[in-house]
């Protein structure tokens, strides 16, 4: 495992109809929608990790408590860093900031679990 606290990853993408409160159902706006914000604070995360577990292993995200503090329009870019501030065994804690060119509009901590992913993928199969 190649980890340290203080790594940083950032991420931006585009707000497209697609990425909406109002298509997204968690809201009627065309708005940068808080599930697509949750979304890339996790996939900063996951790309901060990529090539650096061992081998057989993964992520899974097991908390998200992020504040979406401004409305970000159509055609405006959005920005996410994450920063790895803990590292407890397998649990990994992330602060998270996302911006847009008129400044913060989330922030917040994400965590997640690194476990087996062979085996977590198969509990999760027998469960039903």
């Amino acid at each position: 495992m190649d980890l340290y606290k203080g790594m940083k990853m950032t991420k931006r993408e585009k707000v497209t109809v697609e990425n909406t409160a109002k298509t997204l159902g968690s809201g009627s706006l065309c708005v940068y929608g808080t599930p697509a914000m949750l979304l890339l604070v996790e996939k900063t995360a996951v790309a901060l990790l990529e090539g650096r577990l061992d081998e057989g292993m993964t992520s899974v995200g097991i908390s998200l408590n992020v504040e979406h503090v401004s409305a970000t329009p159509l055609g405006a870019e959005v920005r996410c860093q994450v920063e790895l501030l803990e590292i407890d065994r397998k649990r990994l804690v992330f602060s998270a900031l996302v911006e847009d060119a008129a400044g913060v509009i989330g922030k917040g901590t994400h965590e997640r679990f690194i476990v087996d992913a062979k085996k977590f993928q198969e509990k999760a199969d027998g469960k039903f």
